[in-house]
C-alpha cells in the first residue's frame, strides 16, 4: 500500500534506507526527498534553502505532501525564498520505519521509545553526504510537535550549528510543573487499543470519524487512505492495520521527559540561531493548564523569537489541518529571516 502517482503528482519522491546497525544505531532510518520538476531554482544557488521535515507523534512523512506541494508553489509566485528541495526524516519507529524495524522495536522499544532516537536518526540522515555542503549550510527545520523535539536534540548534541534557522510547528514548550498533568494526558492517548479492519474502506471510516483524523484536510486524508496501512494476518485472517503500530506509537507517549528535555534546551539554541513559533488558533490538544505553561513560555522568550504567528481554524495538527496556510506560515518566517533588519511578526496564541 504506497502513494499513487497521481496523488504525489507533481511532486517526485526519492527514498533512501540508511543502515546504520553495524554502528551503534540499532534502527535503519528512511529518507525522503520531495522535489518538483517546475522547480527552476538551481541546486548551485547560494541564496536557495533546503527544507527538513520531521512529523509528529503518530504521524508520517507523507503526510507533509500536500504542504510540501503548497511550499513549491508559493515558491514559483514571486516568493523571495528559494526552495532547493525538501526532505524528510521518519521516525524510526513511525510509518513505512515501523514496518522495517519491526522486530528490533519489539525486542529494544516495546515499553518506551525516545524520541532522542529520532534526533539521532537525524543527526545520521545529515552525516550521510546525501545532502551536499551548501545544502546543509543553508538547512532550515521544520518539526511539529514531537518533530520539534527531535530537530531539537539534534540541533543541541552538536558542536557546529545544523540548521539555518529552526521552524518549531506546535511545540510541546512546558516546564516541568505541569509534568504530572501532561502525564495525564499522554497516558490517556497511550491506552488507546490495537486495531484491525477488514479493508481500507472500513480503516477509513473507522478513522475519519474520530480525533484527530476527522479534523484532517480532504488531500491529507487521501494520502493517509494511501500510504497509513499494511497488510497483516490475524487467527489465519488478511486484515488492514496502521504502519505505526499502535503498541509503538504508544511507546513514544509513554516517553514523556522528551517533551521536557527538548523545552529545557529551546532556550540556549536561542543564542545559536534564529527561531520561530507556529501555532493554531484551536487549542485541542493539551489541559489548559499545561497551554498557560506553554503561553507563558513563549511570551517569556518573544524577544528571543524571530516569529510567533497563529495560523486560524486549526489546532493542534496544523500540517495535516491546513497545509497550505501552514507552507504560507513557513514562507512568511523564512522571509522574516531574509530581511535586512528582522522584525517580529507576532500574533495573539
Amino acid at each position: 500500500m504506497s502513494l499513487s502517482e497521481d496523488t504525489l503528482r507533481p511532486l517526485i519522491l526519492r527514498r533512501y534506507i540508511l543502515d546504520h546497525r553495524l554502528s551503534e544505531f540499532p534502527l535503519q532510518i528512511i529518507a525522503k526527498e520531495y522535489s518538483d520538476p517546475s522547480n527552476d531554482v538551481a541546486a548551485s544557488d547560494p541564496s536557495a534553502v533546503t527544507i527538513l521535515l520531521a512529523a509528529g507523534i503518530g504521524m508520517t512523512t507523507e503526510l507533509w505532501i500536500p504542504m510540501v506541494k503548497a511550499l513549491y508553489r508559493l515558491n514559483t509566485k514571486g516568493s523571495v525564498i528559494k526552495i532547493r528541495s525538501v526532505w524528510a526524516i521518519d521516525c524510526p519507529n513511525h510509518g513505512e520505519s515501523c514496518v522495517l524495524n519491526e522486530e528490533v522495536l519489539k525486542d529494544r522499544y516495546s515499553e518506551q521509545f525516545t524520541l532522542h532516537e529520532y534526533g539521532k536518526a537525524i543527526g545520521i540522515f545529515l552525516s550521510t553526504g546525501l545532502l551536499s555542503p551548501l545544502e546543509k549550510s543553508t538547512l532550515v527545520a521544520v518539526g511539529h510537535s514531537g518533530g520539534t523535539a527531535a530537530h531539537i536534540v539534534n540541533a543541541t548534541t552538536s558542536d557546529q550549528p545544523r540548521y539555518k534557522s529552526l521552524v518549531l510547528v506546535e511545540p510541546p514548550w512546558l516546564d516541568r510543573s505541569v509534568k504530572p498533568m501532561f502525564e495525564m494526558a499522554t497516558t490517556l492517548i497511550s491506552k488507546r487499543k490495537s486495531q484491525t479492519w477488514g479493508s481500507i474502506e472500513e480503516a477509513m471510516k473507522y478513522l475519519s470519524a474520530r480525533r484527530p483524523y476527522k479534523t484532517f484536510h480532504p488531500d491529507v486524508i487521501r494520502v493517509v487512505a494511501e500510504t497509513h496501512f499494511r497488510i497483516v494476518v490475524v487467527d489465519g485472517e488478511t486484515r488492514i492495520a496502521l504502519k505505526t503500530s499502535t503498541e509503538q506509537e504508544n511507546a513514544t507517549w509513554k516517553a514523556t521527559d522528551d517533551a521536557f528535555t527538548a523545552s529545557e534546551w529551546i532556550a540556549p539554541l536561542l543564542l545559536k540561531m534564529r527561531i520561530h513559533v507556529i501555532f493554531g488558533s484551536r487549542q485541542d490538544m493539551w489541559p489548559e493548564p499545561v497551554h498557560e505553561v506553554l503561553q507563558k513560555a513563549v511570551e517569556a522568550h518573544r524577544s528571543q523569537l524571530a516569529s510567533v504567528e497563529t495560523v486560524q481554524g486549526t489546532g493542534h495538527h496544523i500540517p495535516q489541518e491546513k497545509p497550505e496556510e501552514l507552507a504560507a506560515a513557513v514562507i512568511r518566517a523564512l522571509e522574516r529571516d531574509q530581511a535586512p533588519t528582522p522584525t517580529h511578526h507576532d500574533a495573539k496564541l
